[in-house]
């Protein structure tokens, strides 16, 4: 491919990026990303939300996002967050939330402040001062309330951005990848990465899935104005979209 046919298919590419912005705001529909699974069982490939799977891929992370959620049965049993916090600072109970998730929640080791008023108050809670958020809270030395990273990834060759969420076991990887981008004066955004997975075994003997991230290459100023449009498009959408059940694996705790 030519400097000229490259550069008039990314010109396209935006192009077609600022309309659907502008149809986005003219009501035409809600977008729904493409959710990018992690694996369970030690699995070394990906999934998606269409049932597809997904060898390791090369794309850009173009938002990162702090995020919560709370299941207080060891399995999430296909159900959403009882409490859940999409921008990591305040969580909110579900609208609906399950009784039996309630009725282990109110038994649990650390239970929720604000269990007794579920019903009544469906937040904000500070995700700081929950004492879910403490390490101890959950099994063993972990946390009962998640710590997740959603990310929302232009995998190459894709024309619209896909969400990504890395589970307790990945958020150091992320959060030393990221570290490391702003050491050297540039950011995990402007640079292209590569998505792997590696299997580890925690003493119990069972597998599990952790994200790999390598560096590939600095983005050029095309890329680069494609990354900020997306940015600009859907940085509030990864702060607000609700957390679902296929986000979290419960069968790779390190302890």
């Amino acid at each position: 491919m030519s400097d000229s046919t490259a550069l008039a298919t990314t010109e396209m590419q935006t192009a077609i990026m600022q309309e659907r912005a502008a149809e986005t705001e003219r009501n035409a529909f809600d977008f729904i990303p493409q959710r990018i699974k992690m694996p369970s069982g030690g699995l070394q490939v990906f999934t998606l939300s269409d049932g597809d799977t997904m060898k390791p891929f090369t794309g850009i992370i173009a938002v990162s996002q702090k995020s919560r959620a709370y299941w207080p049965d060891r399995e999430t049993q296909g159900l959403p967050p009882l409490c859940s916090s999409p921008d990591g600072l305040d969580g909110w109970f579900a609208d609906e939330p399950d009784a039996d998730q309630v009725a282990a929640a109110a038994r649990a080791y650390a239970p929720h402040t604000m269990i007794d008023s579920i019903h009544d108050h469906k937040g904000p809670f500070s995700c700081a001062r929950c004492p879910l958020s403490a390490w101890g809270s959950g099994d063993g030395r972990g946390q009962a309330c998640k710590s997740l990273r959603r990310l929302l990834v232009l995998v190459d060759g894709w024309s619209m951005p896909a969400l990504l969420t890395l589970p307790p076991t990945s958020v150091k990887v992320f959060d030393q990848y990221a570290s490391g981008r702003a050491s050297k004066g540039s950011a995990y955004f402007a640079v292209r990465t590569k998505f792997e997975l590696e299997q580890k075994r925690n003493p119990a003997g069972i597998n599990f899935s952790v994200v790999k991230l390598a560096y590939v290459e600095d983005l050029g100023d095309e890329d680069m104005g494609m990354v900020f449009a997306i940015r600009e498009q859907f940085a509030e959408l990864v702060r607000s979209l609700d957390i679902s059940a296929d986000e979290y694996t419960t069968d790779n705790p390190p302890f």
